[in-house]
């Protein structure tokens, strides 16, 4: 019976097959969906596909088929290619057909010579009841303020208050550890990518920021214009993608000089001079809101607005704004005032 399936469904997308922008979705309730509309032809980089029936998720039940290429075997839900081309996709559930989603795979390219200086994100996962807390931090910033990173790495303290005594505490916190190897508090994660503790893997940081750089060159950049309204807060976010991808940003609100109780080993400081504290994250998800498929040399934008509470002090707030590539990494980085604007990051002629 599959095998009858597939051969109707070959037959039934070679009719239309020529015409193609796209084949009209005549689909009931079955939705194909793509992690990404773009990779690199290099085996490595994929796409996951995710077949919904309504609003459940039947990915498991469905059956997907790369009915551009009807004699190429393909079976699961997640895509690679050594060979660039257009692959289009379908999916079948209790013999309803979905939607069609063209894969692009390109070229891969290589080595890339950057126009932009390439910034990197640190993340310290901490909290105010975390007794080896202030020596995790005093650590990290022993390494950002070293010469060769101090003028390019951001730090985003994302407080936790699952212990419920932390005024800065958001659930972003443990949500990331739970992500990226729970190594306990406190811990770091570069890039979205690297993580370790920063009580026990301290030594791990400077390896993770030498891979950024080495591993992972600048091809995208951000940018930002915001104004400020009373506490109204409004950010018009840019980025520029020098290689083709599907790009993604996520926008921090960060604040620093915010006074309170910290536990310290045996004792607790009772006016603790907080640092790069995480107050917000504006869009839904810390690994980016999409800006689509970008092709190379294009840019995308998003803006995004905002409440402060009074207590927030808007003189000793940044805005730091992530630009995430397909592979789910943070690219690039830049940092501005409320209120104000941070341009693309040049590398000097």
């Amino acid at each position: 019976m599959k095998l009858i399936r597939k051969i109707a469904l070959f037959m039934a997308v070679a009719v239309g097959f020529a015409s193609c922008h796209g084949v009209e979705d005549d689909s009931v309730g079955v939705t194909l969906e793509a992690s990404a509309l773009t990779i690199v032809a290099d085996g490595q980089q994929s796409v996951t596909f995710e077949v919904l029936y309504g609003a459940s998720v039947v990915s498991a039940e469905a059956e997907i088929y790369l009915t551009s290429h009807p004699d190429r075997g393909f079976s699961g839900t997640s895509f690679s290619t050594t060979e660039a081309g257009e692959y289009i996709f379908q999916a079948i559930y209790r013999d309803q057909s979905s939607n069609q989603v063209k894969i692009t795979a390109t070229e891969p390219v290589g080595p890339h010579e950057s126009r932009f200086e390439r910034h990197i994100c640190v993340m310290d996962l901490t909290g105010t009841w975390c007794t080896f807390c202030p020596d995790g931090m005093t650590k990290l910033n022993f390494y950002v303020q070293k010469k060769e990173w101090k003028d390019i790495t951001h730090i985003l303290a994302i407080h936790d208050n699952t212990q419920g005594d932390d005024p800065m505490g958001l659930p972003l916190s443990s949500k990331i550890m739970a992500d990226y190897g729970n190594y306990g508090y406190p811990m770091f994660v570069t890039d979205l990518r690297d993580s370790g503790s920063l009580t026990n893997d301290v030594g791990n940081i400077v390896p993770s920021f030498n891979r950024s750089l080495d591993e992972f060159p600048a091809q995208c950049d951000v940018k930002f214009t915001s104004s400020l309204e009373g506490r109204n807060l409004s950010v018009d976010v840019d980025l520029f993608a020098e290689l083709a991808g599907s790009y993604a940003v996520s926008v921090f609100l960060v604040e620093d000089n915010i006074v309170a109780p910290q536990k310290d080993g045996s004792i607790t400081h009772q006016e603790y001079n907080h640092k790069h504290v995480v107050r917000a994250l504006l869009n839904n998800n810390y690994k980016g809101d999409s800006l689509g498929t970008l092709a190379a040399e294009q840019e995308g934008s998003k803006t995004y607005t905002y409440t402060l509470p009074e207590e927030w002090k808007v003189e000793d707030m940044t805005i730091v704004v992530l630009a995430i590539t397909p592979d789910g990494y943070v690219n690039n980085v830049t940092a501005g005032v409320l209120g104000g604007s941070a341009d693309y990051k040049y590398l000097a002629e």
